[in-house]
């Protein structure tokens, strides 16, 4: 075969890859698409010595592991100092100029990367690190479905971005591993660390580029121009991008403020930058930051303290979050005692440790977090190597960057399980609340589930205790007998099994899995695995761990101790209409709506009449209910030419099968 019909097949394909990935407009249909992606698959085995290094295929990834050498960076990777509030902003930008043109940019929460392309080819990809040395984490980033690993023309470009998650996609992902990952930040920054490219290349990463570096002789004079060109060489930019003057930043900053709760991914801020390159030039920079850029973080109110001590948690999955004791502080009305550290490394990266002064904020006003580190340590902290409640070594689990300790016999698991067994969102048994139950774990009264639904053998007993009296215990008793009400859509995720989560019982039970029996008996067959792939939103990771957990015999054990119980492992037939005018439909639903609020609503009329739902836009979703400030699942369903409902539409479809709306 000659060269130039391999490279022109490479060519056609990375065409309809911009065309999906990037501009979500798709010119010919996935099974197409597969067929010149296993053509070329097929080639390159045949012709192994025509393989270029950036073929398509590196998009798949390799199951070898990683091995990720240092990369001395080419270009400066900075830092942007920060600014809190807008007025602090604009007197940077009146010192600067008000005349002058400014970038404003989204700052995308997710993890800072450089791609350096030399002649056009994709060469080497790298994390920030120490800004001045980073990690080559090449072959997982290749495998990110919207960069190009080829340009359209052969420049020598480096470019900066950053790898983030949607939150649609991360939800969607996360609830197919049983809410593990704590956000899209935590799940992303994992993830180009891990050790398998074809693992990274099954996670839902995107990167979005903001600046870039030409060595070629073109001369650019703007940041404005770099953009264009970046987009020209079919990189991924941020369409709400403004180039503005000095004296529009205050206006601009606030167009930004009101548009960014509407965001589909993560945000911390804005990004401000000088757009003339010559002036940036001028003004230079320092050891950590650029002069003519700053950054406006949002949710700016931060408090300084000083980092007394450092400890543990460790959660019913094993995993264990580090929180910083702080000198107290007052913080959105309430005293700060600890803050979060979340896993070490965080705490590498913002170089944290006993003594440090720091600042903290509140994420979202609910966690307070160390942010900055504005005095460091004498040394950077460091978590102990075994968990501080069982002294099991502690382990990382696949690409996670946090650690956990493996033995489910631990004390702190086996308590906090119990905790989350109770919670609200779980079984919801009232009067067992963290507190009642950690007592009762310390003084041996509940050490597992079934011994909740044995508490009522020890009523007398438990009512002479201090801080309880025959009330409270009537309360703790009533709410674990109401508890049994409960059904297999509320019992299954608050067991706490790896991967299976509330979005993954819906999943099963949506597909006639709708008794704990008929899982483990699915299970014990052959072609088990084929079955549960075969259901749309579980994934191999998932699928495997059902398979598994359910053929462990402690579950087995557990499960049968709670039946005795009296616990219902069924789930509730859901009511149907006769009239099944959705019958064959798969559905799914995105923004916001005058008559159905929550949206779920509208799903559950789909079901009574027929149909099924599903979270995501794929080749499968046959309609999508539209409403107001719909997003990406639009234009993707738009791209797929799947059938776009409004809630008119809807309305009059219900109207014509009976419904009062």
């Amino acid at each position: 075969m000659k060269e130039s019909e391999f490279r022109a097949l490479e060519d056609t394909i990375r065409k309809h890859q911009y065309l999906y990935y990037v501009l979500n407009k798709p010119e010919i249909s996935d099974k197409e698409f597969d067929s010149l992606f296993q053509k070329l698959i097929d080639l390159e085995k045949k012709f192994p010595n025509l393989v270029s290094p950036n073929s398509p295929t590196k998009m798949v990834g390799s199951d070898l592991s990683n091995e990720f050498e240092k990369f001395t960076h080419k270009i400066p990777v900075l830092s942007l100092e920060n600014t809190y509030s807008t007025n602090e902003l604009l007197e940077w930008a009146t010192k600067t100029g008000l005349d002058e043109e400014y970038s404003v940019e989204w700052k995308v929460d997710g993890a800072s990367i450089v791609l350096y392309y030399e002649s056009g080819q994709l060469e080497t990809c790298v994390s920030r690190g120490t800004g001045g040395v980073g990690d080559n984490i090449t072959e997982n980033i290749r495998t990110v479905k919207n960069i190009p690993l080829v340009l359209p023309k052969p420049l020598t470009l480096y470019v900066r971005g950053e790898v983030y998650m949607n939150f649609s996609d991360f939800e969607e992902f996360n609830s197919t591993q049983g809410g593990r990952y704590a956000n899209p930040r935590n799940l992303t920054s994992g993830t180009i660390k891990h050790k398998n490219s074809s693992q990274v290349a099954k996670r839902p990463l995107r990167i979005v580029t903001y600046d870039g570096f030409l060595v070629d002789k073109k001369k650019i004079k703007t940041h404005k121009e770099m953009l264009s060109l970046l987009e020209e060489m079919r990189l991924p930019v941020s369409t709400d991008n403004q180039i503005v003057k000095g004296k529009k930043l205050s206006e601009t900053i606030e167009k930004f403020h009101k548009k960014k709760d509407s965001l589909g991914y993560p945000t911390d801020g804005l990004v401000v930058k000088l757009n003339d390159l010559g002036k940036r030039l001028e003004l230079g920079e320092t050891t950590h930051s650029p002069r003519w850029a700053r950054a406006l973080k949002f949710d700016a109110l931060m408090k300084e303290s000083i980092v007394k001590s450092i400890d543990f948690a460790v959660g019913r999955t094993g995993k264990i979050t580090p929180r910083a004791e702080i000198e107290p502080i007052q913080l959105a009305g309430t005293t700060v005692r600890y803050a979060t550290l979340h896993n070490q490394d965080y705490i590498n990266e913002l170089g944290v440790g006993i003594g440090a002064t720091v600042k903290v904020a509140k994420r979202g006003e609910i966690i307070p977090a160390v942010e900055e580190v504005v005095i460091p340590p004498k040394e950077v902290f460091q978590i102990p190597e075994k968990c501080p409640s069982c002294g099991t070594k502690t382990i990382y689990i696949d690409d996670s960057v946090d650690k956990f300790c493996p033995n489910k016999k631990c004390p702190a698991r086996e308590m906090n399980g119990l905790i989350f067994f109770c919670q609200k969102k779980q079984m919801d048994i009232e009067g067992l609340g963290d507190k009642q139950i950690e007592n009762f774990y310390n003084e041996g009264i509940i050490k597992s589930i079934p011994d909740i639904y044995d508490l009522h053998k020890k009523k007398s007993e438990l009512e002479v205790r201090e801080g309880l009296g025959e009330k409270s215990v009537k309360i703790i008793l009533e709410g674990i007998e109401k508890s049994k009400e409960k059904d297999l859509l509320r019992i299954l995720p608050s067991l706490g099994l790896h991967e299976v989560g509330h979005k993954v019982t819906e999943l099963l039970i949506e597909n006639d899995f709708d008794s704990i029996d008929s899982i483990i008996s699915e299970v014990k067959k052959k072609d088990a695995r084929e079955k549960f792939l075969s259901i749309h939103g579980l994934g191999d990771r998932t699928v495997d761990a059902i398979i598994q957990q359910f053929q462990d015999k402690e579950l087995l054990k557990l499960i049968s101790e709670l039946k005795k119980r009296g616990l219902n492992f069924n789930a509730k037939k859901k009511e149907k209409s006769s009239n099944e005018i959705f019958k064959d439909q798969i559905w799914c639903v995105t923004g916001s709506f005058e008559n159905f609020n929550p949206r779920e609503k509208a799903m559950t009329l789909v079901e009574f009449y027929g149909g099924k739902k599903t979270g995501s836009i794929s080749n499968k979703t046959t309609h999508l209910l539209a409403g107001d400030g719909a997003g990406s699942k639009l234009e993707k369903a738009i791209s797929l030419g799947i059938k776009i409902v409004t809630e008119e539409e809807f309305l009059q479809l219900l109207k014509q099968a009976g419904y009062d709306t």
